[in-house]
Parts: structure tokens; C-alpha cells; sequence
């Protein structure tokens, strides 16, 4: 099979050759222009030959699209140091308005999607990372998710406010992204869990804002919804409209094969992510990636990390999470 078509039969859940497998990693010290950001991806894309490609955005670079500022890192394996966290107060929320996803931090991505898919050609998948608005709020304000946090419950009109004119954004930038030359989303969120958010908050802040920006996508093939963190609210996100499901399989969350008995749909996982990745055997990655194949009958299964892992994992590692595939 091709790798387009690997990927594809195995969101489906039809029979496969291997199950496809990604891996996905900042390095801090390339991420920081289109040139280099494509030219580390296409390095790691002919290193290790996966299946599907999740290039590894700036972090940052949709807060930059309203003021947030940064140094940044010269090392692979050392992050950025915030310089400016624009908004401090409900009033500052009131004040944000739209941006245009073509220019700025976020045109840079696009930028170099376009010559990441120009490099590969197209016989290989590209999810392309989206942050939720609610993720993106604490990037912003001094106090970060405590003080996101507080003020859904303070002055929840005021969070209305931001969190619109961010997705009137991101939904610009989904639309681009796939016009650019990505097969979908890696549509990320890491506020709903059960310690930052309710149910009910994950309703109203949350859920109106994300299916406006993944309904300008729907259509394309391969949408992967990741809900980051500890005891999500998994529930809350089984009928979004996504070709894939990620999450850390950890105590408090379903494992793989409960989620896809939940959903009917594919999921991304087996593999630990940072930090625990980068200090296993490699023979531990692959008995876990083995573990994960045969849990799943080797169906509607991407293998794939909880999240990201270290930007210093060793390369024997990651070639182990291949390895279980063969």
C-alpha cells in the first residue's frame, strides 16, 4: 500500500498491510521561520519515513496574532522566553478583534505547509495543527489558565467576546491550511479536563467555537481531534466532526479501544510522549506499540504518541515505534 492509502483504510477501519505510525516533535531552535520549520520536517520525513506528517507549528504562533511576544530559542531542546502576555483584565478580552490568517505568525505556517506538501509530493498525509480558541486564551493573559479559568466564571461575556474573534480567525486558517495542501486538522485543546473545566463550561466554551472551526474543514479526509491532558472530559467531544480521535491513554481516560467502541472512530496512540518517551528502551517502544496493535486487532488504529515527545528523543527510539509495525 501507498502511505495515502494505508492512512486512509486504516481510518476507515478496513484492513491494512502495517498500521500506519507518526511521531511529532518540536525543535525549538528551527521552528521559528517557514524555511527552517519545512526544512526540519522534510529532515525527519526522510530520516524515518512515516506514514503521515504533523509538522510541529510554533506553539506560540497564534497568541502572536494578538500581541503576545517572545525570544527565541537557539536550542533543539530549550523553549521560547515569553517577553509579553498582552491582556490582563475582562476589558482587554472586549478589546480583541479578528486577525487576518494569512499574514503574520500564522501566514509563516502556511507559508511553510505550502513547501512541506511542495517537498513530499502527494502521496503523503499532513495534519496540520490548530489550537482551540480556549487554548489559546492563556497564551494571552498574564495569569495564564488560572486566570482563564476565572474569568469563564467571572465574566463570562467578556471570554464570549475573545474566544469569537479568535475562531472568526482560525476559521480562516483551517480553510488555508487545506487549501495550502493539508489533508486536515490536528485540532488541539488541553482546557477540558475535569481540573480546569465542567461539563457545563465545556459546552459554552468550548464545543461553539471548535465545531465552527472544524465544520469549514469538515469535508477533508483526515481530521484528527487531540484532547490533551489527564481525566478529560472524553464525552464532551465523541460526536465531533473528526476521522480520528488522541488523547493520553493514562488512568482517568478511556484506553484505545473503549474510546473507538465510544466514537466508531479511528484512533491515534499506543506510544508515551514526553517526558517518558525519550528515556525507554527501544525494545520497550515497540512491545508497547505491539500491545496497542493487538488491542485494536490491528484496525482503526494510527499508532502514534499520547502528545508531543522530546525534541531530544533518541533516534534508536523513534525507529522502535516503526519497528512494531512490521
Amino acid at each position: 500500500m501507498t502511505k495515502r492509502e494505508r492512512v486512509m483504510a486504516a481510518l476507515r477501519g478496513a484492513p491494512v498491510d502495517r498500521v500506519p505510525v507518526s511521531l511529532w516533535l518540536h525543535n525549538f531552535a528551527t521552528e521559528n521561520s517557514p524555511d527552517t520549520l519545512a526544512a526540519e520536517t522534510l529532515r525527519l520525513a526522510r530520516r524515518f519515513d512515516w506514514d503521515f506528517l504533523k509538522p510541529q507549528s510554533r506553539a506560540q504562533c497564534f497568541a502572536e496574532m494578538w500581541g503576545f511576544r517572545y525570544t527565541p530559542s537557539r536550542e533543539r531542546a530549550a523553549s521560547y522566553t515569553v517577553t509579553e502576555t498582552p491582556l490582563t483584565t475582562a476589558a482587554d478580552l472586549r478589546r480583541l478583534e479578528p486577525a487576518d490568517a494569512r499574514f503574520g505568525a500564522l501566514g509563516e505556517q502556511l507559508e511553510a505547509l505550502e513547501m512541506i506538501r511542495k517537498a513530499v509530493g502527494p502521496d503523503t498525509p499532513i495534519i496540520w495543527t490548530v489550537f482551540s480558541p480556549l487554548m489559546i486564551l492563556p497564551f494571552l493573559l498574564t495569569g495564564g489558565r488560572a486566570q482563564a479559568v476565572a474569568l469563564v466564571r467571572s465574566d463570562p461575556t467578556a471570554v464570549d467576546h475573545a474566544l469569537d474573534a479568535m475562531a472568526v480567525t482560525l476559521e480562516s486558517y483551517a480553510r488555508a491550511a487545506v487549501e495550502s495542501g493539508a489533508d486536515g486538522l490536528f485540532y488541539a485543546t488541553n482546557m477540558a479536563t475535569r481540573e480546569l473545566s465542567t461539563a457545563a463550561e465545556c459546552r459554552r466554551f468550548q464545543r461553539p467555537y471548535d465545531l465552527r472551526i472544524l465544520g469549514r474543514v469538515e469535508s477533508a479526509p483526515f481530521n484528527m481531534l487531540h484532547v490533551c491532558g489527564a481525566s478529560v472530559l472524553f464525552d464532551e467531544f465523541a460526536d465531533y466532526p473528526a476521522t480520528a480521535l488522541s488523547w493520553a491513554t493514562m488512568p482517568g481516560n478511556p484506553s484505545l479501544a473503549d474510546a473507538h467502541r465510544r466514537t466508531g472512530r479511528a484512533v491515534v496512540g499506543g506510544l508515551p510522549a514526553k517526558p517518558e518517551i525519550a528515556g525507554l528502551p527501544p525494545a520497550e517502544v515497540e512491545t508497547r506499540g505491539r500491545r496497542a496493535i493487538a488491542e485494536m486487532g490491528g484496525r482503526f488504529l494510527l499508532l502514534g504518541p499520547d502528545c508531543s515527545i522530546n525534541p531530544d528523543t533518541p533516534d534508536a527510539v523513534m525507529d522502535a515505534a516503526t519497528t512494531a509495525t512490521l
